[in-house]
């Protein structure tokens, strides 16, 4: 019988106290287990959650469990602010302003764990961390220090705010910069020094070699053998950056576009190089450029998909927009099918079509508009008939003019009729038909698109 999260949790936590030699009371283990919990459980959360947080877990390793428990832990843009607890623990230490997140001007000397934590972190009291790209890890790693200050040492404490540091995403380094992790070195060199941690020099390396480590397993997903599941994860992001994506059958066909097209921007500008960590052979050069090589062809295969399934919501944005206006997407695909219930579709009604010659069958992409992503999301299906309508229908010598015809319509340099006229009507018609079964009340206006008024 699996056991809850909760249960699941408090165990974590036991053994990670037994192998760290802590002794801790039931309560406690409750209280504890019952934090993260809240904080992981928020509606808002779809990627960032418990599951993640248990695939991080190591049972063998005390300090990464520890750390894979609270790295998460602050998520404030996602989760609208803090949860009551977690503010009950860093209300004396952080001062909100507006929009504005501000460490307190003023710490007392006898708060070693809130010192320690912002040496480790290279932040300064008064700080305005809100822009700073290190907020929550940073308020991640204060409130795991303030939680277990006193049951756990100093040292160890030390070591699992090295590993949420790490964890601090895309950090790009001037080329005449040391290794972002020998910087860390300098600071728990420091830190060590200043609050007399009895740390040895090997041990410091080890736990700066552990973070690496951990912070690479955190964002292990880029490196995925299967494209599939990496999209799959990407997916899961949409809606924790995209707020109108939390509302299914709410959020409109523009809405939907720029959630896609905000997310290739993304890939499109990331340097690949920023992603995987390395510090002293941690991973070995070998294992490292199997990383990026592998990150490389995700991304790659990544904006080939989300180009497509952006044309396709464009073309449907369009018709959306010569027609009355943006709507909800579901008012033009229909809802999300549920266990049971077979709802009234956009596929049902766009023609089959055979495959062309330019088509590979046997294309990571093809697999993956015929079949779908591993998972169904709350606001999309898994598979993608309309975008692979598309697919088969736009010959790639047309694909790229009409790419550039999309950005020339999102940046208002064409009204969306005349983006729609650049289309094909072997295209066009056949969407616009489909449409117009599916919008009763747009009917008469969208059979023109399809040729048939």
């Amino acid at each position: 019988m699996q056991v809850g999260s909760i249960e699941k949790l408090i165990s974590i936590f036991a053994q990670s106290f037994r192998k760290l030699g802590v002794n801790v009371t039931p309560g406690k283990l409750e209280s504890l287990a019952v934090t993260v919990y809240r904080a992981m459980t928020v509606q808002t959360r779809y990627f960032h959650t418990l599951e993640h947080v248990f695939n991080l877990v190591d049972p063998q390793n005390a300090i990464v469990s520890l750390a894979a428990l609270y790295h998460d832990i602050v998520y404030y843009q996602v989760d609208n602010g803090f949860s009551p607890h977690i503010w009950d623990l860093l209300s004396a230490t952080i001062r909100r302003e507006n929009d504005n997140l501000f460490v307190a001007d003023t710490i007392p000397d006898t708060e070693r764990m809130i010192w320690l934590t912002l040496e480790l972190f290279s932040i300064q009291p008064g700080q305005n961390i809100s822009s700073s790209g290190v907020m929550n890890e940073f308020l991640s790693a204060l409130t795991v220090n303030k939680q277990l200050e006193g049951l756990v040492s100093e040292e160890y404490l030390a070591l699992i705010t090295v590993c949420i540091e790490a964890t601090i995403p895309f950090r790009e380094v001037a080329p005449d910069e040391k290794n972002y992790f020998d910087q860390m070195e300098l600071r728990m060199e420091n830190a060590i020094r200043r609050y007399n941690l009895n740390l040895s020099q090997e041990e410091m390396v080890n736990g700066i070699q552990m973070a690496v480590s951990f912070a690479n397993r955190d964002i292990e997903n880029f490196a995925e053998n299967d494209p599939g599941r990496f999209l799959e994860n990407t997916w899961k992001l949409l809606p924790e950056t995209n707020i109108a994506l939390r509302y299914p059958g709410v959020y409109t066909v523009g809405a939907y576009r720029e959630a896609l097209q905000k997310m290739d921007n993304f890939f499109e500008n990331l340097n690949v190089n920023t992603i995987f960590k390395q510090y002293q052979g941690v991973p070995s050069q070998q294992e490292y450029a199997s990383l990026v090589r592998q990150a490389l062809y995700n991304l790659e295969v990544a904006r080939n998909y989300m180009n497509l399934k952006i044309l396709g919501s464009t073309i449907l944005e369009a018709l959306a927009l010569a027609t009355g206006g943006d709507a909800p997407l579901a008012l033009f695909f229909g809802d999300v099918p549920s266990d049971g219930v077979n709802s009234k579709r956009l596929e049902y009604y766009l023609p089959e079509v055979a495959d062309p010659d330019w088509v590979d069958r046997d294309s990571i992409i093809y697999e993956l508009l015929e079949s779908g992503r591993d998972t169904e999301t709350s606001f999309e299906m898994e598979n993608s008939p309309l975008t692979f309508f598309v697919y088969k229908s736009v010959p790639p010598e047309k694909l790229s003019i009409y790419m550039q015809r999309m950005l020339d319509f999102h940046a208002s340099r064409l009204s969306s009729e005349e983006f729609l006229k650049q289309i094909a009507a072997s295209v066009l018609q056949p969407i616009a038909r489909a449409c117009a079964f599916m919008v009763p009340t747009r009917r008469q206006s969208l059979l023109k698109f399809a040729g048939d008024v």
